[in-house]
Formats: C-alpha cells, sequence, structure tokens
C-alpha cells in the first residue's frame, strides 16, 4: 500500500496520519533521533496476532513512565515511525524541564496571581474531580505560546512535563500524554496535538451520555475498509461509530473476540482528524493495536487493567462484557460515511488553520502550544493544551465546567 491513499494533496497522506515526509523516511529520522534519546529496540509486533494490521513497539529501558511504546497504521513504515515518534515524544517531555527553566520558560505564581496576568483560571483546565483548589497556592507554570491570537499565556507546569517533577507539580491534574506530539514540522506537531486534545473532549461526554452513530461499513474509503476486513477476516467482530463533534470526524472502534469471555478480548481504538477517512482509520487501526498490545504484554497499565476485571465476579464479568458490546452494536442510529462532513483543504497549514478557526467559533478561543527544547532535532515536540477541553477518563477523572453541566443535565432528565 502507499504512503498516498487519496489525490489532491501536497503532501504525503498516509492511512491513518497527515505528515510533510513519507513514512519511510520519518521512520528513518525517527530511529536515529530515538536511539539518542535511549531506545534500543523498535520491533515488529503484528505477527503476535491473526490481524494483520502493522503495529510495532519501540523500547526505552530508562524511561521515566512508559517503557514502550507502539505505533500503528497501514503499512509497516507508518506503525515504525509512530512507536519511534511517541518514544521520542515521550522523552523529550520527561527531559525539559530543567532546560526549560533554564531558558526562563518557568515562573513559579499562585492561581489568582497567574489569572491576574491574563492566564486560565484552574477549572477551566478541568481539575481532578473533589481536588480542592486553593487560589493561592504556588506551583510552577510554563510560558506558552497562543495559536489563535499570537500573543501567550502560561499554562500549568503539570500539564507540560511527564512525568512533572514534584516540586513543579500543583497536584490539581495530574501529569498525562494528551496534547503531547512531535512532527516534521511545527505545524505538523501542532495538528497531531490539537487532533489528540479534541478527541479527548469529544470522548469525556460519552462517558455521560453516548450520541455516537453506527457507521454503515458498507461505503467505507479504501484504507478503513481494509482494516476492517483484516480484523474480520481474523474471526473477529469489529464495530465502527462516528462521535458527534463540531470540531471535526471523531470515531470510536471496537474488537470483540466471542472466544474469550473476558472484558480484556473486548479492545477499543479512538480518532479524530479533519479528514474523515484517516480518523476512521485511526480508530481502527488503534483497536487492533490495543489487542495486540495485551498479547503482547506490553501496556504499562496492563497490570492495573487486570487486577481490576479480576475484582469481578464471573457473572459481572460476562454482563460487563455485554454491556460493552451492545453499546457498540446498537444499530438504532446509523449513518453512511458518504454523509460524515470531510476536510478539503490541500495541506498541513490548510489544516491546521481550518481546525484552529472551528475551536475559536466553537469556544475555544485559546489554543496553547508548547514547543519543547530542541532535544529532538529535526524534529518539533509540541504540547497542545486548550482550556474548557475536557478530559476525563476512568482513570485522570478530570471533569472540567462543561461535563459537569452535561452530567447534572443527564441526572435531571433521569429524575
Amino acid at each position: 500500500m502507499r504512503d498516498l491513499f487519496t489525490t489532491g494533496w501536497k503532501v504525503p497522506v498516509l492511512s491513518s496520519s497527515f505528515r510533510t515526509a513519507p513514512a519511510a523516511e520519518t521512520a528513518r529520522r525517527a530511529w536515529e533521533v530515538a536511539r539518542r534519546l535511549g531506545v534500543t529496540r523498535c520491533a515488529d509486533a503484528t505477527w503476535l496476532d491473526r490481524v494483520g494490521i502493522p503495529v510495532y513497539s519501540a523500547t526505552r529501558p530508562d524511561a521515566a513512565a512508559v517503557i514502550v511504546t507502539a505505533g500503528k497504521g497501514g503499512t509497516s513504515d507508518e506503525a515504525r515511525a509512530g512507536a519511534l515518534m511517541e518514544a521520542v515524544e515521550l522523552a523529550v517531555a520527561e527531559r525539559s524541564a530543567a532546560e526549560a527553566d533554564r531558558r526562563g520558560d518557568l515562573v513559579r505564581l499562585t492561581a489568582r496571581e497567574a489569572v491576574d496576568r491574563g492566564s486560565p483560571s484552574v477549572g477551566s483546565l478541568c481539575p481532578v474531580l473533589g481536588r480542592k483548589v486553593d487560589p493561592d497556592q504556588e506551583f510552577a507554570w510554563v510560558r506558552t505560546a497562543e495559536a489563535i491570537s499570537g500573543g501567550d499565556f502560561l499554562v500549568p507546569a503539570e500539564l507540560v512535563f511527564h512525568p512533572c517533577p514534584p516540586q513543579l507539580a500543583a497536584g490539581l491534574w495530574g501529569s498525562t500524554t494528551t496534547g503531547l506530539a512531535s512532527g516534521n514540522s511545527p505545524d505538523e506537531a501542532v495538528l497531531h496535538g490539537l487532533c489528540e486534545v479534541i478527541e479527548r473532549d469529544a470522548l469525556s461526554f460519552e462517558t455521560v451520555r453516548s450520541d455516537s452513530l453506527l457507521v454503515r461499513p458498507a461505503q467505507l474509503p479504501a484504507v478503513p475498509a481494509m482494516m476492517m476486513e483484516r480484523i474480520q477476516d481474523a474471526g473477529l467482530k469489529v464495530w465502527l461509530r462516528l462521535v458527534p463533534t463540531p470540531l471535526g470526524p471523531c470515531f470510536s472502534s471496537l474488537v470483540a473476540d466471542d472466544d474469550l469471555a473476558s472484558p480484556l478480548a473486548c479492545n477499543g481504538g479512538y480518532g479524530f482528524h479533519p479528514v474523515a477517512a484517516i480518523a476512521a482509520a485511526r480508530a481502527l487501526c488503534e483497536a487492533a493495536q490495543s489487542r495486540l498490545t495485551y498479547i503482547q504484554g506490553a501496556r504499562d497499565d496492563l497490570e492495573v487493567t487486570v487486577e481490576f476485571i479480576d475484582s469481578f465476579t464471573a457473572e459481572k464479568r460476562r454482563a460487563y462484557r455485554d454491556e460493552l458490546v451492545a453499546g457498540f452494536a446498537r444499530d438504532d442510529e446509523a449513518i453512511d460515511f458518504a454523509d460524515i462532513p470531510t476536510a478539503q483543504a490541500s495541506s498541513i497549514a490548510e489544516l491546521l488553520a481550518d481546525l484552529l478557526e472551528r475551536c475559536r467559533a466553537n469556544g475555544f478561543d485559546r489554543v496553547g502550544v508548547y514547543r519543547y527544547p530542541a532535544l529532538a532535532r529535526p524534529f518539533t515536540v509540541v504540547r497542545v493544551t486548550v482550556p474548557f477541553a475536557e478530559h476525563f477518563t476512568q482513570a485522570t477523572r478530570r471533569v472540567g465546567v462543561r461535563l459537569a453541566e452535561m452530567a447534572d443535565m443527564v441526572l435531571d432528565e433521569s429524575t
């Protein structure tokens, strides 16, 4: 399969991403940088499973947080590039705090002082549910460029570095990798990071009430159709659902193995991208990647997840799995892929500009971009932060104003 799966674009459009260089070239460069940052191995894990969608894993033994990173895609080069680029991003995010301090990016302020200087409020950044906020608590903030207005504002260091050094953390959000992205160019990196933030925002609302629609498989574009066919040919069930958002196409996918009763054999994947075919491909191949990394035993959260499932009775495990499958399989509302809006821009710069405008028009009028110290040349590594974008998962349990209002509304409807 060629990198270019559609025509009319000025740069290589990969099956599950959008980059300014072909996948093979990105992977070659990424291997050189990753080795410099501590990656010792990048292995093809594809055939540990029977699906055949390419998945690679990169190992960085001295990592402070995630030792094994995974990459996926429609080709081996894409998967290899993805695994290496994620390892590079994580290495930069965990090593940049000292250099950021040296170049004057850090400042210690209370939340009250930061807001007085025009920074977003603590609440707009979605703190952990139930966490007490002291407006006079002093902690570290990072000066971040504002992508829409061209100005800048401060973002808590806890939302920039991963893991965040304890002396810089506020203890209000927890350190995650959402919005952490790399690219062959700054625009490429920012587009990837912003897509991830929007994806997490859309999926946060799905945890309160699902408004998703089943995507009928008959009219899928070539790459998502190929991925779905490979999953089905492996004897597995798969569903693709559209998660409504005014910012662009967002999808969720589930791969289920009927031969295994455990919920661990139901693996999800998600994807947001202005180009609908890329977003769908990302969701499908991420579900396949999730399944394979469980088989491989490479996930850093595997033990926690297994302990959680093992705490269920056998009956509860079956019920949990059945409920999960039923939620993805329901067809009361369905949509043809041809009816899903998709971006028409022909370059990364145009896609990013259009997405930033969509953010502004839909209440996200500030998009922060922190450009990390240049530890990964020739790549750019960034962290994208969007005030008021939700970030709820069972692990983070972060809740902002919009999600809280939605939860209250759903509760009122049920009483």
